[in-house]
């Protein structure tokens, strides 16, 4: 019901814009020129100050994909290059564990955790 009631509403408003448009054209061509280039001008200064201020222009666009392009290769080339000194840590750990047989542990209160919501 509401799906054909907004087919209807929508019909009838562009029934109506079409009359009007008619009755223009016929009668008063000169206004609807005159409509049409206002329209055309507001739309060019609106299109220029957009492109002038509001967005950024082509050599900027090129220059931001190319930084994010540098970007994802840095960070590719830093995950290869942390992958090769991963394996080369856990390495020198574990020579480093194995080789510390001097240490003694000294008996003391294991069972007993603190409380440190006082501290």
């Amino acid at each position: 019901m509401k799906a054909n009631l907004a087919k209807i509403l929508t019909s009838f408003i562009l029934v109506l814009g079409i009359i009007g448009l008619a009755v223009t054209v016929i009668f008063q061509p000169f206004r609807l020129v005159r409509f049409l280039l206002i329209s055309a001008i507001i739309i060019g200064i609106f299109f220029l100050v957009m492109r002038n201020f509001g967005l950024p222009n082509q050599s900027m666009r090129k220059e931001q994909r190319a930084f994010i392009k540098a970007a994802r290769q840095s960070k590719k080339r830093i995950k290869r290059g942390q992958k090769k000194v991963d394996s080369k840590k856990k390495q020198a750990v574990r020579k480093r564990y194995t080789s510390s047989t001097h240490l003694t542990v000294i008996e003391g209160k294991k069972g007993k955790k603190k409380n440190r919501a006082i501290h």
